[in-house]
């Protein structure tokens, strides 16, 4: 699902302070207690770079592309780029090509490293105030290697972090604290979101929540009330509202509008149906609030993104 433009990282106090001494993957490291943030810059070409950590680790492409491999999942190399992040698991090696790095165009990207007493203090928490239902092992960060595009608020952290780490502030380390806790807990509310929503999964049959889910992609095209998903996971309806938004990290409203947000863009982009037709299929009786709410998922209107799928088709 496209999204509303993310602004890029901004790295210009790095850029201002850093030494170059190696021309593939040069590493400068900021640290606090809990913490290390590390920007790699690599100006040429390379292949088959090999780094592992002993601990998890969150990598995030900031500017140029690599290609990827993590040889022991035994899947196929991917391309990383800006506006994606990786949470890679310890000792878990990464295998990386620069196939467009040079020196006026450098490939760069950051990896954070939480202490694991960080880790733990803040899974402890989550576990304590907002645990998963139907899952025993509970809230993990770091456990399995998880890809993701970064939405707003995690690209949004990120970029605070940065900023913090290249400050020069006697009081970073509270700062920095203060946002790797919220960081940490959105990273895990996407990746246990994507895992309940994953089709490769069989969550539906053991999961309450991910059971939800699926009805409401069955459900769709018609009116769903909070009361008849609260029925379906056996949960009173305060309780159901706060377990999904605890887990999902949107409310249940949010998270059908944006199905329904998801639906409309491809029967906009493979059909010729009337705006109308496909607002009504996609659950929405009203136009006027169809268009308000694509707009503010995709970023444009809907005759605009339908309009730019097809040029994108022509010109492929």
């Amino acid at each position: 699902m496209k999204s509303v433009q993310i602004a890029p990282f901004d790295i210009s106090r790095h850029l201002n302070t850093r030494c170059l001494e190696q021309e593939v993957e040069n590493r400068t490291a900021y640290t606090i207690d809990t913490a290390e943030l590390t920007i790699y810059e690599t100006q040429h070409v390379a292949e088959k770079v090999e780094i592992t950590f002993n601990t998890p680790v969150l990598a995030s492409m900031i500017r140029g592309r690599k290609v990827m491999c993590l040889p022991g999942t035994g899947k196929p190399s991917f391309d990383f780029l800006p506006g994606e992040s990786m949470i890679v698991s310890r000792d878990e090696t990464m295998q990386i090509d620069f196939p467009e790095a040079e020196s006026q165009n450098p490939t760069q990207c950051l990896g954070l490293v939480i202490a694991p007493d960080k880790v733990l203090q803040i899974t402890d928490l989550l576990n304590d105030r907002a645990p998963l239902i139907d899952n025993a092992e509970g809230w993990q960060f770091g456990q399995h290697n998880f890809f993701l595009t970064n939405d707003i608020p995690i690209q949004q952290l990120i970029a605070r972090l940065i900023y913090i780490f290249t400050e020069n502030n006697e009081a970073k380390d509270v700062f920095a604290n203060l946002v790797l806790q919220e960081l940490v807990v959105r990273l895990m509310q996407t990746q246990a979101r994507t895992l309940l929503l994953s089709p490769e999964t069989a969550f539906a049959n053991v999961n309450r929540l991910a059971h939800v889910a699926q009805y409401i992609n069955k459900h769709i095209s018609r009116n769903i009330q909070i009361r008849e998903l609260a029925d379906e996971a056996c949960m009173s309806e305060p309780n159901f509202y706060r377990t999904f938004k605890q887990t999902f990290g949107m409310t249940p409203v949010d998270y059908i509008n944006r199905q329904r947000i998801t639906l409309a863009s491809r029967l906009l982009r493979t059909t010729n149906r009337c705006l109308n037709d496909v607002s009504l299929e996609c659950g929405f009786n009203n136009l006027t609030y169809f268009m308000k709410m694509f707009r503010r998922e995709m970023g444009v209107a809907p005759a605009q993104y339908r309009k730019e799928a097809i040029s994108a088709v022509s010109n492929a």
